[in-house]
């Protein structure tokens, strides 16, 4: 088994409510596509990091966690 390292977003899809704040906080990372799916790039690169956490902080739902923070 592959650990993933670094940085990277996780969605709660029983939380999200499909708002769209994420998008508009990292159109980047987020993207609602018409049928009403929500789509994210999970992987963070360093440019990525400041809007993933705005996303994560706006999400009325708190359905946006970021892990891998440490390298415990």
């Amino acid at each position: 088994m592959k650990l993933r390292k670094g940085p990277r977003v996780s969605v709660n899809n029983e939380r999200c409510e499909l708002f769209g704040t994420c998008q508009w906080e990292a159109p980047g990372l987020f993207e609602l596509e018409r049928n009403g799916r929500l789509r994210y790039r999970s992987r963070l690169t360093d440019e990525d990091w400041e809007p993933a956490v705005a996303a994560a902080r706006s999400c009325p739902m708190q359905a946006i966690q970021i892990k891998g923070i440490s390298d415990e």
